[in-house]
């Protein structure tokens, strides 16, 4: 798509902006993660808001508000005020997308915001503070993981994909067999196909706005097609900030893909008892059932202090092993005294779990 540089200018000033605000964002986000003692309140309908949403949603609504005063606002912590509606421009975030995991101690959480105009994201940063992962897009302008350009893949079947999503559902639907792994945050689910980690992401519970906003601005400057499980394309300048499930993945997986989800549309709208015949759809507790971390803290002198190649993996130092993140962290921080007489000396954390069940499904490889 052709974009004007005037307009390619205003892109940019605001990705700039947002980037520096998400940034900051974020870390406040790390910051409570690692002190992994967050306060957790009930906004009601089994959904569950933190201390630390509600900080680092204060925080974007501050520096964006100040700098962009004409832009209209939704956040999924702020009462929606339709100022969405009236503006030529509006934000939309999602403070921490992915709260569920945040809560688990799992580091799949993000920070999403993204710009609509017109009804469409023009504008988009989805950040993972724990992980130092910045997506970002503009309209024409491509996406980038890092400042690195990133292009979705696209598979010409489905059988063997790399699916981010539910595989008990998918098995009952007796859908080809697929590589699933999950990801709570819906936005980190479509960021990983947009930089081609994944293959595809389906979910068929109801997204909102600010679940899919900046993130569909990433995945289709990426190359990738994102649609809800009716084919429609998402729009943001609708009364309603709720919509229906999505798919997203490379153009021709995504029919494949969307062909499939047909049929599962039709039979649900006509079905005359929804619970008994597709209750097994809802995500479950056991989906989001706590599979056992394990973090290492290793350290030893290295070739070249901005490389990963050890002097001598005899002389390794193992610090320990560790169930979470925030106890690895500290034993972490604990060992950064062994360094100060030696630079080549560094310390790491590993985390095994991901290594050694990168399908999040309690099955080793």
């Amino acid at each position: 798509m052709q974009v004007s540089k005037k307009i390619n200018d205003s892109y940019s000033k605001d990705l700039e902006l947002i980037k520096r605000v998400v940034y900051k964002a974020g870390q406040i986000a790390k910051d409570a993660f690692l002190k992994n003692k967050p306060q957790i309140f009930d906004k009601g309908g089994g959904h569950e808001v933190t201390s630390a949403d509600i900080a680092v949603n204060n925080y974007l609504s501050k520096y964006l508000k100040k700098n962009r005063p004409m832009y209209g606002w939704l956040s999924e912590e702020t009462k929606d005020d339709n100022s969405r509606l009236k503006a030529k421009k509006s934000f939309v975030v999602d403070p921490i997308d992915g709260t569920k995991a945040f809560i688990d101690g799992t580091i799949d959480f993000v920070v999403s915001v993204a710009v609509i105009e017109n009804g469409y994201p023009v504008v988009a940063v989805i950040y993972n503070p724990i992980k130092n992962e910045m997506f970002e897009a503009t309209l024409g302008g491509g996406s980038k993981l890092n400042n690195v350009i990133i292009k979705a893949t696209d598979k010409l079947s489905v059988k063997d994909i790399k699916m981010i999503g539910y595989s008990r559902k998918f098995k009952k639907l007796k859908w080809p067999q697929m590589k699933c792994f999950t990801v709570n945050s819906m936005a980190y689910r479509i960021a990983l196909v947009a930089s081609g980690k994944a293959d595809a992401t389906v979910a068929f519970t109801p997204k909102s706005d600010w679940d899919i906003a900046a993130a569909q601005l990433i995945a289709t400057e990426a190359g990738a097609y994102i649609s809800n499980i009716n084919g429609k394309v998402p729009t943001y300048a609708n009364s309603s900030t709720s919509g229906l499930g999505i798919i997203c993945a490379g153009k021709n997986l995504h029919g494949l893909l969307l062909d499939l989800t047909y049929p599962i549309v039709e039979k649900f709208n006509t079905s005359s008892d929804k619970i008994k015949e597709f209750g097994f759809m809802a995500t479950k507790s056991e989906d989001r059932k706590k599979i056992q971390l394990l973090h290492l803290v290793i350290g030893g002198e290295l070739l070249d202090p901005n490389k990963s190649e050890f002097k001598n993996l005899n002389k390794l130092d193992f610090v320990g092993a560790y169930p979470d993140f925030h106890s690895a962290h500290i034993a972490w921080k604990a060992s950064a005294h062994k360094t100060v007489d030696n630079a080549h000396m560094r310390y790491f954390i590993l985390h095994a779990h991901e290594l050694i069940d990168p399908k999040k499904d309690g099955i080793i490889g």
